[in-house]
């Protein structure tokens, strides 16, 4: 599946040019490798890309980003375009429906992106601006206070506005729908702090009730239709956003379900968990992959200064992607959602996801946003300290048999840029050693950079070593990872194990 978000529909200098750019990308998605095609009908929440009569549309008042050098051409731009008649989740539907696609309108359910500014912000939706008590007044995560601006789902005012927004929707593209998506990732934060759980059951009655509408839509249609959700990454996450999946699942008040990280590809989503529910449900679990990833230098079978000398991004590359798709079909998955990542674009990922040829690259998914706190992102296990005489214990899915393959197993160290020679490590896999003493020869520094900012340290140092494939288990591997000298501390920030087939 295809998850794109609204600010691809109208990118021309013209209306004509936006539709015509649109109705390009929809025929490029077409030929590539997606079924599916999942289209936001706004850009946040609240600012629709059609003539809404319930939401705001864009330019809707005038404010000082329209003097913005980024932001005014984009408001005209779509402005011009929503003025002109121009539907965008309808230009895309149509063309997916002539191409073959599914066409699922998707709408993020209490998008925060107007929370920085919300007074000004060009995402801030005229509803927002009339019923500013509605929102939450305090946010549930003490780091981020801007939260404090979201909806609370708790209002009845609200529910009925998200409702009258869903139900517009579903009415004005049910000719060319084949169900409809629930974003709740975008963002997972729906009731005040402390009261999600005893709220949970509002939010439920709402998706009953778009079940139960989309049931009639269906039925009107003459053709079945389907209703996904995307969720956080674990049920102990949706939990804490007041989304009781479980429930949502034995009731069958959804057809399939996607959980799924903020930003970030996921290595090690807690998917079984979910797939234990909806299996005896028949409601499908849909992983999902995301373009983005933490900061890994590309794994080097030949391990020395030069794999390690290059700026490094936050794209993952094809054996990250294929990994991670690997690990979410041996958990149960039946499909994958590419998120806000236009994959007919990455020829390489595309030619290893279907051809399943060439280099995986098993991670610990490394943080990214606030899952060290365990409230929408489950709890990472990297980055961890490494303490003299205490063993970092890990859990690594490999979600194939690698057995007739070679290995190797990587560890991204960061330490202060120390020469690490003094660095002693003993590495345990599945209750074997694999290394015991010093591990200098092992140990490259990086003199690469990484662009940007992230939570986790910068890796400053891999250690490598082959891997005999015997000690892989088909699933979970348990690494223990001790540090036995060092003259300074330790973190371990990365962690894969490279399956490279015969």
């Amino acid at each position: 599946m295809q998850n794109l978000d609204g600010d691809l529909s109208f990118t021309g200098s013209t209306p004509e040019e936006s539709k015509a750019k649109l109705e390009k990308l929809i025929d490029d998605i077409a030929n590539g490798p997606a079924t599916s095609l999942m289209w936001s009908i706004g850009a946040g929440s609240d600012i629709l890309y059609y003539q809404t009569k319930v939401a705001s549309t864009w330019g809707w008042r005038r404010t000082k980003y329209h003097d913005d050098p980024k932001w005014g051409p984009r408001i005209a731009r779509c402005q011009a375009a929503t003025e002109a008649g121009l539907d965008a989740p309808r230009i895309a539907g149509e063309k997916a429906k002539q191409r073959g696609l599914s066409f699922y309108p998707s709408y993020r359910m209490n998008d925060s992106h107007y929370c920085s500014d919300p007074l000004h912000y060009p995402l801030t939706g005229r509803f927002w601006m009339e019923h500013q008590h509605t929102s939450l007044g305090a946010s549930p995560i003490p780091a981020v206070e801007s939260y404090k601006h979201l909806l609370d789902y708790a209002s009845e005012e609200v529910r009925a506005y998200r409702l009258a927004v869903i139900m517009e929707a579903m009415e004005r593209y049910a000719d060319v729908m084949d169900g409809f998506e629930l974003d709740f990732n975008r963002f997972q934060i729906f009731f005040p702090p402390g009261t999600a759980e005893t709220n949970a059951p509002l939010m439920t009655a709402l998706v009953e009730a778009v079940q139960r509408q989309l049931k009639t839509t269906a039925a009107a249609q003459g053709r079945p239709m389907r209703l996904y959700v995307r969720v956080p990454p674990a049920i102990k996450n949706c939990t804490w956003a007041g989304l009781d999946v479980v429930s949502w699942m034995k009731r069958g008040l959804i057809n399939a379900i996607i959980p799924a990280q903020v930003m970030t590809l996921s290595h090690d989503m807690p998917l079984e968990e979910f797939v234990v529910h909806a299996r005896p449900a028949g409601i499908e679990v849909i992983g999902s992959l995301y373009g983005r990833a933490g900061y890994h230098w590309p794994f080097a079978a030949e391990h020395g200064p030069a794999s390690y000398s290059s700026e490094v991004s936050r794209k993952p590359s094809a054996p990250q992607f294929l990994s991670a798709a690997l690990n979410q079909r041996h958990q149960g998955v039946s499909g994958h959602q590419f998120y806000n990542y236009i994959l007919h674009t990455d020829p390489a990922t595309c030619d290893a996801l279907s051809t399943l040829d060439g280099t995986r690259r098993h991670q610990v998914t490394t943080s990214y946003f606030h899952d060290r706190e365990d409230t929408y992102e489950y709890r990472k296990q990297l980055p961890t300290p490494l303490e003299v005489g205490r063993a970092a214990a890990l859990r690594l899915l490999i979600g194939e048999d690698a057995s007739t393959a070679t290995a190797s197993l990587r560890l991204g160290l960061h330490g202060a840029n120390q020469a690490y020679s003094d660095v002693a490590l003993t590495v345990r896999i599945n209750g074997h050693t694999l290394h015991k003493g010093s591990a200098a020869s092992f140990i490259v520094v990086t003199s690469g950079k990484r662009h940007g900012i992230a939570p986790s340290p910068a890796t400053e140092a891999y250690a490598q070593w082959p891997v005999p494939v015997e000690l892989l288990k088909h699933g979970w591997n348990e690494l223990a990872i001790t540090l036995t000298a060092a003259d300074k501390p330790l973190q371990l920030v990365e962690t894969e194990i490279a399956v490279v087939p015969h």
